[in-house]
């Protein structure tokens, strides 16, 4: 898959970006696209770490979303995929609806065969994150 860029003027782009992640800001939403291509003991607290700094550090609207885009991923291990659990707990705790975006099939698969798919609203097209992140 080709990385997805929002091609949007709406938005703030963090000066600093992770290698790991890279974080924008949108009017109702926090898209976050993740850069590595799998999510491991290494990659995943740093990840999390950055996508925490991100919905704590944005005043949303009520309804707000956090977007994790997981097109470059190809690889999640058990500890990855507590990550987005966590993720999912932070965007409860924030009063933000989460989202996943550019899921492969065969990641698809592993989130739903973990039951985590039912957490977050899977995302397939680029019409619906416009209408999302606003």
């Amino acid at each position: 898959m080709t990385p997805y860029s929002l091609n949007s003027t709406n938005h703030s782009r963090d000066s600093a970006l992770s290698q790991f992640v890279a974080i924008e800001r949108y009017p109702r939403g926090v898209y976050a696209r993740i850069a590595c291509p799998s999510i491991g003991q290494r990659e995943a607290p740093i990840i999390a770490g950055e996508i925490s700094e991100a919905i704590s550090g944005t005043a949303l609207p009520r309804g707000g979303a956090i977007v994790v885009d997981l097109s470059n991923v190809v690889m999640v291990t058990s500890i990855g995929l507590g990550m987005c659990v966590d993720i999912r707990r932070q965007a409860e705790a924030s009063k933000l609806k989460p989202y996943l975006f550019g899921t492969n099939r065969q990641l698809l698969d592993i989130l739903r065969m973990m039951k985590i798919d039912r957490q977050f609203t899977v995302v397939h097209g680029k019409d619906e994150l416009g209408a999302i992140l606003g």
